[in-house]
């Protein structure tokens, strides 16, 4: 392969490297950086909606963008605003610190939907996912048709233009506004707030692996040599902009790989306005200009997008903090050798190269798209939403529950721990088994005739799981999803509930609770 030509999404030369390491074991820590970034480049902004007034001369630091996007677009919907918020890696103003690759690429890009009854949802779409990339006009004025590449690969080929193409292409859903931050900002942003703190859950998991100059290299979710992350496992982790940035670029030792870096963007979002909307950034008026300033000078947005729809974008996205946006992330899996895998290596080849890709089912991101007013090609029938309510108390202690636990994810041993887990909490395992399919994202609590109330208990006891009624189960299956966090002990119903009894005295006296900062955001791997 000496000498041939790769496209810069696969073209290690077109990667950062750190420590002189090759740039594919060092791009995959960028690729989580991506969506934070974006999204932060639109979320940073909820801080000044207390001083608005002052921000007129914020359209002056900021980059513009034409898109051509021709007139095949999906329509606008009355009341819907949907911002495609992206991370770039270009490298200016860096000096090199992040390497010296020209040009931009974005590997993780997230879909902000703003409904029309206030409700937020933000969809994340990882970076190595197999899509079908629309025709384009290159800027030599060469012509490309449609063509199977990864996600990654649309900026890198045709700039945001061919990005949001494909993503109303894929989702059948109009993009208004496109947004994008670059590396440098990113760092500067979390030092103008003084930090955040992070939460690392522990994992056993250490990767082995070579790195592309032969040496041998360990990773784990605590110290990866190749971001530069250190730190945890633990509840409280204070991050300046050099290790936030470490924080979301890691790559090796996660789990879940791009499903725990995306967790981790998510997580990093809630720290972020956590920090800006309980600490002084907002009445500090050296913090707040700083932090404009630094905002600002950082973004990029297309030449339709004015200040005020970022304000608008930034009322809305409060709600990152307190955990009231829904977060969703498309499920993707590695291919299948009838999905033109080779073997089982997660490989295809791609432009004459063994290339690691994810593979999407359409039917997944439908359920993702459609309640969002979008749509999905080749799919006509979608389940509902699969986002619903924590379950409240449960009325059937863990002493009378048996359950089935099934691994349908990619960690290993993942059903042997809960179902210790479950057992400490009081929970019957009658099996510990795998799944037919490794490719759930969220937890599921598959119930039989009779068993809704005993399933609610397996529900609580396993925060994000959904609750589904399944004729052909006989009991309750608990199938573990790549999100699965813990197994926590369900809250019992009070005295009228089944593990109640008669109350033994008079209720005590309700109390007004004191007002709550924005909650934490949760731990992540």
């Amino acid at each position: 392969m000496a000498g041939a030509s790769l496209p810069p999404h696969l073209d290690p030369r077109s990667d950062d490297g750190r420590d002189g390491l090759g740039p594919r074991r060092a791009r995959g820590g960028r690729r989580a950086l991506r969506g934070l970034l974006g999204v932060l480049s639109a979320l940073v902004l909820v801080v000044t909606a207390g001083g608005w007034a002052t921000y007129t001369y914020a359209n002056g630091n900021i980059n513009r963008i034409g898109l051509d996007l021709g007139d095949d677009r999906p329509d606008e919907k009355r009341g819907v605003e949907n911002y495609l918020v992206v991370g770039t890696d270009s490298r200016a103003g860096s000096d090199g610190e992040f390497g010296n690759a020209p040009g931009q690429r974005s590997d993780t890009t997230i879909l902000v939907h703003l409904a029309e009854d206030g409700t937020t949802t933000m969809v994340s779409f990882p970076r190595d996912t197999y899509v079908l990339v629309p025709e384009y006009t290159d800027s030599a004025g060469k012509s490309h048709p449609a063509h199977r590449d990864k996600f990654n690969s649309a900026i890198s080929d045709g700039g945001p233009s061919l990005l949001v193409k494909m993503v109303e292409s894929l989702t059948s859903m109009r993009v208004d506004h496109y947004v994008s931050m670059d590396l440098e900002g990113f760092k500067a942003i979390t030092d103008a707030i003084g930090g955040v703190d992070v939460c690392v859950l522990p994992s056993s998991l250490q990767e082995h692996f070579k790195d592309d100059t032969g040496r041998a290299r360990v990773s784990t979710n605590t110290n990866d040599p190749i971001s530069g992350w250190r730190g945890g496992p633990g509840q409280a982790i204070h991050v300046n902009g050099s290790q936030g940035l470490a924080f979301v670029r890691q790559r090796h030792g996660l789990p879940n790989g791009d499903i725990d870096r995306i967790k981790r963007q998510q997580q990093f979002i809630g720290a972020v306005f956590h920090k800006a909307t309980t600490g002084d950034v907002l009445t500090n008026p050296v913090k707040l200009q700083g932090l404009l300033s630094t905002a600002t000078s950082a973004l990029t947005l297309d030449d339709k997008t004015s200040i005020n729809d970022l304000r608008d974008l930034a009322t809305q996205m409060r709600g990152v903090a307190a955990g009231s946006i829904h977060m969703e992330t498309l499920p993707t899996h590695p291919p299948t050798e009838a999905e033109g895998g080779i073997g089982n290596s997660g490989n295809i080849m791609l432009h004459g190269v063994a290339t690691s890709v994810q593979i999407y089912n359409p039917v997944d991101l439908a359920r993702l798209v459609v309640p969002l007013g979008g749509h999905v090609d080749g799919v006509e029938d979608t389940a509902p939403p699969t986002t619903e309510p924590a379950p409240g108390p449960v009325t059937v202690p863990p002493s009378q529950v048996t359950v089935a636990v099934y691994n349908g994810s990619h960690r290993s041993g993942l059903a042997a721990q809960v179902t210790k887990d479950l057992t400490d909490k009081g929970f019957h395992v009658s099996g510990t088994l795998t799944a037919e399919s490794l490719t759930y994202t969220s937890s599921r609590v598959l119930y039989g005739a009779g068993k809704e109330d005993a399933a609610r208990t397996v529900q609580a006891a396993v925060p994000g799981s959904l609750l589904r009624s399944d004729p052909t189960v006989t009991g309750i299956h608990l199938i573990l999803g790549s999100e699965f966090t813990e197994v926590v002990a369900p809250v019992m119903a009070g005295a009228d509930g089944a593990s109640g009894g008669a109350a033994s005295g008079p209720a005590p006296a309700p109390t007004t609770a004191a007002p709550q900062a924005p909650a934490a955001p949760s731990c992540t791997y």
